[in-house]
């Protein structure tokens, strides 16, 4: 699959279950609540399906799930948020970078998750005012807090240079660790449960 063609599936949220694993790496069940779900269009757009081979024609694993205009992420895979504007740009509006605030990682392999800051801080610097959202197994945490204290300078001067990014707060992750399987997401559109898949050395 080239990932320029941004595979999209659409259909109806009504009843639906939409299930995302990447070679069984972990697994996210999104259940799009009923109250809404009548008038409900889901899409589903890969953003990349490679590996961790640099492959030219694939970025790294991302999915983007978008019900009712709402963007939900699966993993962070090196191109994300490119692949996300090309999207946008092919008519996927929701897409914006505006809107790339919720992230759930199936694990931590460096193809899932080298996306991450450009995750956290591409749309801070384009505008986004509030944190990310960060749903992770254990280990996520670390992770995060150490991706701003690596782009620590970087954050000063755009917060105190001569260009003030006007968000104190968009660059910031709100991270939370998954300790088990069960409902870890919910909002008035979707519920997220996380099931534990074993993945080589990863539970």
């Amino acid at each position: 699959m080239n990932d320029g063609d941004f595979s999209m599936r659409r259909s109806r949220a009504f009843e639906v279950l939409i299930a995302w694993t990447t070679l069984a790496c972990g697994l996210f069940l999104l259940a799009p609540v009923h109250v809404r779900a009548l008038q409900a269009r889901t899409q589903v757009v890969m953003l990349g399906t490679g590996n961790p081979n640099p492959t030219p024609e694939q970025s790294g694993p991302a999915t983007a799930i978008i019900v009712d205009q709402r963007v939900y992420l699966v993993d962070a895979g090196p191109g994300i948020v490119r692949r996300a504007e090309a999207a946008r740009l092919k008519g996927v509006e929701p897409l914006s970078s505006s809107n790339l605030n919720r992230v759930f990682l199936t694990h931590l392999h460096s193809d899932h998750t080298v996306g991450l800051p450009d995750l956290m801080f591409s749309p801070w610097v384009l505008g986004r005012t509030e944190p990310i959202s960060v749903y992770g197994p254990p280990g996520t945490k670390r992770m995060t807090d150490h991706l701003e204290e690596a782009w620590s300078e970087d954050i000063y001067m755009r917060l105190f240079g001569l260009e003030p990014q006007a968000s104190t707060e968009g660059y910031k992750a709100a991270t939370h660790e998954i300790e088990g399987p069960g409902l870890i997401y919910s909002d008035e559109l979707v519920r997220v449960f996380a099931i534990p898949v074993q993945h080589g050395s990863w539970p």
